[in-house]
Order: structure tokens, then sequence, then C-alpha cells
């Protein structure tokens, strides 16, 4: 896959992933204004249960197949991890089916006037979703990328529908959120099964090859935990640790979702990352080709960051058919906006220096940048929210992440050394400086959303244009 190939996929796959992930955007209106306060309490909170067992499901065998995929042991490999995933998924969903029913937890539920079936439409949600995200890694593994597309747009589509038609026409309020879930889980299962169909027969089953997946994928399994920690834990300590409590976790939760997108372009662009460097990894000009796709996309990050931040205050300041798309009070929260997206930046470079761990087997490393990474980040919290509040928090998630990125540039340096053009990011910076200036001293002015529009296109067009003019990976 040439470079060209390499940024129309990634492009692709990131237009799916934001189209997933955009969807807690759609429907955060329908729940907070069709729900009680306590029932989208609740849901959040079954969201967040449900991040934290899809890291237990996975455990960590959508790395595994990432490394082992070989289109001449295509059965193989393929039977094996599914196989094992559907009798792993069995066993710990009947764990978990009996913690509940033993922990007598129908009352906490009925408290709350939700169906009694909770917990077995929890443990099928989460049964067809690790299924379903290891039809999607088939599927990125073999550039089958519009059916990446096609699934998520499906997925989308059938969440709005069903939520609707559950919340608002059935009026089952917080239960038919639950089960709209609940049907677009395996609605979505079936649509991904035809990826893996001919590819599955229970003689391809490799036990040696299953303890190989097993050993390598297991590290990947607390790293993925510790990541979960870091992107929640800060809610956490804020609510405990802040003099406003509850109240300034509101506040950073309106700021730190803005500031997620970054988040979402690194997740899009590493879609199609990690097939492409563990395939490219016997080619001659790997790691060359390495260095100029992460300086690409370093610029492209800045590029990102630099528009958000000049246009999340005209987007979310003013007024959009007579409403604010956030509301004033939240707007404190706005100031943590390019501390997160610094911050996701920083994860962003982690990534690109992710090719050693899968290439030169040091997976054994992941957990303990991420463990570093999650103790700077609760330590950090722990002093700085008391001194100040919910910036504190920010600034914490800085510092956890740039920490990670250190580390891993440091040791690559034995391991695989990736190196980026400095003079090629300088320029871009410099760039967007340029733009940011022009944006501040036209704040007062009665032309300033007009010269900010004007300045904005001239500058993606000279980003395009730099970036095309290098050796056309954008077009």
């Amino acid at each position: 896959m040439n470079k060209l190939q390499f940024w129309n996929t990634t492009i692709i796959y990131t237009i799916g992933f934001l189209g997933l992930r955009a969807l807690s955007f759609i429907l955060l209106p329908l729940y907070t204004n069709l729900l009680s306060a306590h029932q989208a309490g609740i849901l959040f909170i079954i969201y967040t249960i449900l991040a934290f067992l899809n890291t237990i499901y996975n455990r960590g065998m959508d790395s595994a197949l990432l490394k082992f995929f070989n289109s001449s042991l295509e059965k193989s490999i393929i039977s094996t991890s599914v196989l094992y995933s559907v009798i792993y998924g069995i066993i710990l969903s009947a764990v978990l089916l009996f913690l509940y029913y033993l922990a007598y937890s129908f009352s906490f539920f009925q408290l709350y006037n939700i169906s009694s079936n909770i917990a077995l439409y929890l443990v099928v949600i989460l049964f067809c979703d690790m299924l379903s995200s290891r039809c999607m890694h088939i599927v990125r593994l073999k550039n089958q990328a519009w059916y990446y597309l096609s699934v998520s747009f499906i997925n989308v589509l059938l969440s709005i529908i069903l939520n609707v038609y559950f919340i608002v026409h059935l009026n089952l309020g917080l239960n038919g959120a639950i089960l709209a879930l609940l049907y677009v889980s395996i609605i979505q299962m079936i649509i991904l099964l035809p990826a893996i169909y001919n590819k599955m027969n229970i003689n391809s089953f490799d036990k040696n090859l299953l303890i190989k997946m097993k050993n390598f994928s297991l590290p990947f399994l607390p790293a993925a935990i510790f990541f979960i920690l870091i992107e929640l834990s800060d809610r956490w300590f804020i609510g405990f640790l802040s003099s406003n409590n509850t109240a300034d976790v509101g506040l950073y939760g309106a700021g730190y979702k803005i500031g997620s997108i970054m988040l979402l372009i690194v997740r899009g662009f590493n879609l199609n990352w990690q097939p492409y460097y563990l395939k490219e990894k016997n080619t001659p000009m790997a790691i060359k080709q390495f260095e100029t796709i992460g300086t690409d996309f370093i610029n492209i990050m800045i590029c990102f960051s630099s528009l958000i931040l000049i246009f999340y205050p005209l987007i979310l300041q003013n007024k959009i058919f007579g409403i604010y798309l956030i509301g004033e009070i939240f707007w404190p929260g706005l100031t943590i906006i390019p501390i997160i997206l610094l911050s996701y930046i920083f994860y962003g470079v982690f990534i690109l220096q992710m090719p050693s761990i899968y290439l030169t087997n040091k997976q054994n490393w992941a957990p303990i940048f991420w463990g570093i990474g999650f103790i700077i980040n609760a330590s950090l919290n722990i002093l700085l929210i008391p001194m100040y509040g919910f910036l504190g928090a920010a600034i914490s998630t800085l510092i956890a992440y740039f920490s990670m990125m250190i580390l891993i540039v440091y040791k690559n340096y034995s391991w695989m050394k990736i190196l980026y053009n400095i003079t090629s990011i300088f320029k871009m910076l410099v760039l967007s400086g340029l733009l940011y200036f022009v944006y501040y001293i036209n704040l007062s002015s009665s032309y300033s959303l007009t010269i900010t529009i004007l300045a904005s296109l001239a500058y993606i067009a000279l980003t395009l244009k730099y970036l095309i003019s290098k050796e056309n990976v954008l077009l």
C-alpha cells in the first residue's frame, strides 16, 4: 500500500469511526430531554460499565489478531481467534450472570424501573460487541474500508431510529434506550458475520497458535484497563477533591467533550495505521514510510487543533437558531479545550511510535507505558485538583500523555528509531500561529467572523498544498 492508498483508506476509516462516536452527541439531546436525571445518570453509568467490561471480553485478542494475521494462514488464524472468543465469551457471560443474581441486584434496578432482564441484555450486548470487534478487525486487515464505513453508517442510522422508536413512540424511557442498544448490537454482529463466514472451520482451530495469541494478548488487557482509567478517573477525582464537586465535573465534561475530538481523529487514524505497519514491516523503506506518514499526521493534528481553537468560541458561544449548543453556565469549562487538544496530540505521537511494540515483540511494555501514565495522572489529580479545580485535572492528563510519549520515544531509540521532520512540523506551527494572530487581532472587528473564515480557508489551502506537494499524501 503506497501513501496515496494509505491516506485514502485512512480518511474512510476516520469518517466511519467519527460517525460512530458522533452518536453520543446526536443522542445526548434525546436522553437529556426525554429521560429523568436519575434515568440518564444510570444510563451513563451503564455505558461506563460496558466500556470497562468490553475490555475484559476482548482480553487483548484484537491486538493478537493484528499481530498474527497472515493471508496464507487466514482460515486458521480467524477460526482460532473467533472460536476461542466465542467459548471465552460464553463462560465470562455465565460468570457475570451468576455474580449478578448472587448479589441480589434486582432491588437496585427495580427501584429505577429497569427491566429485570438488564443483566441478560448487557451480557448479550457485550458478547455481540466482542464478535463484532473481531469481525471489524478482520475487515480492516483485509482492507475492506467501504465495508467498515457501511457498517458504521448502518449502526448510526439504526441507533437513532430505534432510540426514537423505543423512547419516544413506545415511551419505554430507560428500558427503551437499553433495548435500542441491544438490537443495534445484535444487528451489527449479523451484518459483520459474512466477513468471517467463509473463513470459519472448526478443523482449522490451532491450539499452538492460540497459546501464542493468548501470551501476546495478555499484556494488552491491563494496558487497555489503564487507558480507560486515565480517561475516566479524572471525573471521579474532581467529584471527590474539587471544592465544587459534581458541578466542576459538569464543567470539565463540557470542555473535555470538545477537546476529545482530537482523540477521535487519532483513533480513526489508528484503525488503518495498525494494519498498515504490520503489513509493511518487511519492506525496505518501512521505517522511512513510518517517518513520513508520522510527520504528515502530526501536521494534520496541528491543523485540526488550530481550527478547533479558532472556531469553538464562535460556534459554542453564539446562538444558533436562538439557542446555545452549550449552556452559558458551562462556558468556564471550555478553558481546558487547548490543554486537552495538546494532550491528544501527545497521545497521537505515542500511537505513531507503537510499531515497535508489535514488530519487535515488546508487548510486555504496553502495560508499563499505560501504567506509568495512569500513576502520573492519578498522582497529579490528587495534588492539583484541590489547588486548581478541574483545570488541575486537565493539566494532569496533559502531563500523563506527554510522559508516555517521551518514554516510548526514548525506548524506540534502541528498539526501532522513528524520527520525524522537525523542520516540517515547525513550519506548520508557524503557519498555525499566523492564523491565530489574524484571528486574535480581529476579535473586536465587526467583520471578525468573515475574516476568520477567509483566513481559515487560506490556512487549509496552504496546509493541503504543503502536504500534497511532498508526495500527494491526501489526493
